[in-house]
């Protein structure tokens, strides 16, 4: 069946990391020092602690309507630890924390040539998992890439994640267009279990010079090196790539 839709991942697939290991020491040092201005009585090593597999969580369970799953978590934690805060504080920790973790992630250079080249000849969408969805829309923004997508399909906005097929199935619908008609770029065993269960064929970005995939790492988390290539159940990508580049030869066949 003829190619006429290119779906993407964004984190660890059309922007990168510089340095993952700072980006996360940036991000809890931030979220630290927020913290302890609102009167947390921890110390780093103890707060630390604390921190570990803090995406890996379940979603909080009481939520504010008005607040995105991540603000969400960053509420769960302070009223854990005993800290009152106010929704505009929440907010403000929220937009600090990301766009911390967020100066040490570039857009890969091959990202606009090939959204640029794919742009008049296939309907592209993006699918990303995040929790905290105002930070997509300005990322995108920065980087002048939102006009290229027919739909971009968030997470935290949809209230469904990868390994879940409900997102690919949502975003088919939105661009009218069925799984025979789609392929689906991505760096982690969530981007090629989810695409496969929608049946989409997933194409892995595995680049060489990152070891580590972005979206796979948590803050301390056991899942850090997880092998995207070969997931729990056993589903293999259909193709892998090690850049953006190698995609000219699949979808322009």
């Amino acid at each position: 069946m003829l190619l006429k839709g290119v779906f993407f991942d964004l984190y660890g697939t059309l922007l990168v990391p510089k340095n993952n290991k700072k980006a996360w020491k940036n991000w809890f040092n931030t979220f630290y020092k927020f913290m302890k201005r609102h009167g947390l009585d921890l110390t780093e090593n103890e707060f630390t602690n604390t921190c570990k597999e803090f995406f890996d969580r379940p979603e909080p369970t009481k939520s504010e309507e008005d607040l995105t799953v991540y603000e969400n978590r960053i509420n769960t934690l302070a009223i854990d630890l005993n800290v009152k805060l106010e929704k505009f504080e929440i907010k403000e920790i929220a937009d600090a924390t990301v766009n911390a973790w967020q100066k040490h992630v570039i857009i890969d250079p091959e990202t606009i040539p090939i959204l640029d080249n794919l742009k008049d000849k296939k309907t592209l969408a993006l699918v990303t998992n995040f929790d905290h969805q105002p930070s997509i829309y300005t990322v995108l923004s920065k980087y002048q890439i939102t006009k290229y997508f027919k739909f971009i399909a968030i997470s935290g906005e949809l209230g469904v994640k990868k390994p879940n097929p409900k997102i690919f199935h949502i975003t088919l619908k939105k661009v009218g267009l069925i799984p025979e008609e789609v392929v689906f770029i991505g760096d982690s065993s969530e981007d090629i279990e989810g695409a496969t269960n929608a049946g989409i064929k997933p194409i892995l970005i595995q680049r060489q010079k990152i070891k580590r995939i972005l979206t796979g790492n948590d803050y301390f988390s056991k899942k850090v090196g997880k092998n995207p290539q070969k997931n729990n159940l056993g589903i293999t990508p259909w193709k892998i790539i090690s850049n953006l580049r190698d995609l000219y030869e699949i979808v322009f066949l």
